[in-house]
């Protein structure tokens, strides 16, 4: 199991490919086609471009610029856009080493020499006409001026057009996204995206006493993180070989996920319906605080993934397979519930960087659809005096307040309730927001609603 995501690991650029291996920034430009033009999930593409592991530190390089180079995408082709009469015009592997580069030259802070060379010789290799714009690469990176302190980062040049949209670029999001988050947030929209920019710790939920100690056993740099039993960590070797992470101590999670449980109340000897469950993430949240557990998944494998991942936490559920937008008549009536409805994602845009990339206005017009036929559904199964909390990982209108708002218009025994939660939010139209931060921290849009 692998958990990079770009996480906030200093790492150098390396020199030269292992025997048989692709150097470092072949791999990189491997993956972006595969997210850009293939469509497959960040964390899925790195993954197959590791097997065989590369060997030293390429693999913590390579996370890193892929993870970056697809965040900051927007404000990097605005920079370039200075220096090339027409970058759509470019072969894509250009465009992508060109991409790349910037971010190592701006962002990372590489220094040419270490960096400018490296990217002409990866477009060269493969031979072909791209080589012969090897001379572009070369100009046009050497333009770009690395910060002088070391380790710090420069700012990528602000775009130069005028604007809403140049002020999405300057925080690494498409116009149409930009706007978007703008419409909900509003000035809390540029802090909020520059913060997804930004690596992350490795995130764990700790599941008992000696969970840390574990972790440190194992070489491990441990700190606790904003909510109480979750802590940023920083392995020695990938997740799933750690002892750890295999007997059950820990489990990834964000903080802001975690913090969507507390947002419940006291569950213990109460029973809960976790819907959209997933992995079972936070079904083993309430399962460890004393509620009982009804798990509901629409997809058998996830379900199955679920109950895996609750065993090797030592801990239990009742799993479901149903379809949640239609009656849950088969489904008791429990006393609490936690919708985590499927949605556009864009509260994590950090881990997945290449949802920006995909993202329509229509997808959080037909997420909000289906969000809310599950809202009433789920609605229906929660006792009278019952709590219903609705979550979903997206910082827009459509899912949050737009799904909310009718359900209460609807069904007047409803009414909004504000949550407890264990970090600073913004409030909603409403419900709350749990806006993404330099920390590593995800964004959230959360409603606690009670039944008369």
């Amino acid at each position: 199991m692998r958990r990079d995501r770009g996480r906030s690991t200093r790492v150098t650029p390396p020199t030269t490919a292992a025997r048989g291996q692709p150097d470092a920034r072949s791999l990189v430009l491997t993956v972006l086609h595969a997210v850009q033009r293939e469509g497959r999930a960040t964390s899925v593409a790195l993954d197959r471009a590791f097997r065989p592991p590369p060997a030293g530190p390429d693999r913590a390089f390579v996370t890193d610029v892929v993870y970056g180079t697809l965040r900051w995408l927007p404000a990097l082709d605005a920079a370039l856009a200075a220096h090339l009469a027409d970058p759509a015009g470019l072969p894509e592997r250009v465009r992508d080493a060109l991409r790349a580069g910037a971010y190592e030259r701006l962002v990372r802070g590489t220094p040419a020499h270490a960096a400018v060379h490296a990217w002409v010789e990866a477009i060269k290799r493969p031979g072909g006409p791209e080589a012969r714009l090897a001379g572009l690469v070369n100009a046009v990176l050497r333009r770009f001026e690395a910060p002088a302190a070391e380790g710090a980062s420069a700012a990528v040049p602000p775009a130069t057009a005028a604007g809403t949209d140049a002020a999405g670029a300057d925080v690494g999001l498409p116009p149409a996204l930009w706007r978007h988050l703008l419409a909900a947030l509003g000035p809390w929209a540029a802090p909020a995206a520059r913060a997804m920019l930004q690596p992350e710790p490795l995130w764990l939920t700790a599941y008992g006493d000696d969970a840390v100690e574990r972790l440190r056993a194992e070489g491990a740099e441990v700190r606790p993180g904003p909510v109480a039993g979750t802590w940023a960590v920083r392995p020695g070797r990938p997740l799933g070989e750690l002892e750890a992470f295999r007997r059950g101590a820990v489990q990834p999670q964000n903080p802001a996920s975690a913090a969507v449980v507390a947002a419940l109340g006291e569950v213990a000897g109460r029973t809960v319906l976790d819907v959209g469950s997933g992995h079972g993430v936070k079904a083993a949240q309430l399962a460890a605080r004393g509620a009982e557990v009804i798990a509901l998944e629409l997809d058998e494998r996830r379900s199955e993934a679920g109950r895996r991942n609750l065993a090797r936490l030592g801990l239990r559920a009742q799993h479901r397979v149903a379809d949640a937008t239609a009656p849950l008549h088969d489904v008791p009536l429990v006393d609490l519930a936690l919708l985590d409805a499927p949605c556009t994602g864009t509260g994590t845009l950090r881990g997945h960087p290449e949802i920006k990339l995909r993202w329509r206005p229509e997808d959080a017009t037909a997420a909000a659809a289906r969000q809310a036929a599950m809202l009433r559904s789920v609605a229906d199964r929660v006792r009278p005096g019952g709590r219903l909390l609705y979550a979903v990982c997206a910082l827009g209108l459509e899912e949050g307040p737009g799904v909310v708002a009718p359900f209460l218009r609807e069904r007047p025994a409803w009414r909004a309730v504000e949550p407890t939660l264990p970090l600073p939010w913004l409030p909603a139209p409403v419900g709350v927001w749990l806006l993404p931060d330099a920390a590593g921290l995800d964004g959230f849009y959360l409603a606690l609603l009670e039944r008369a």
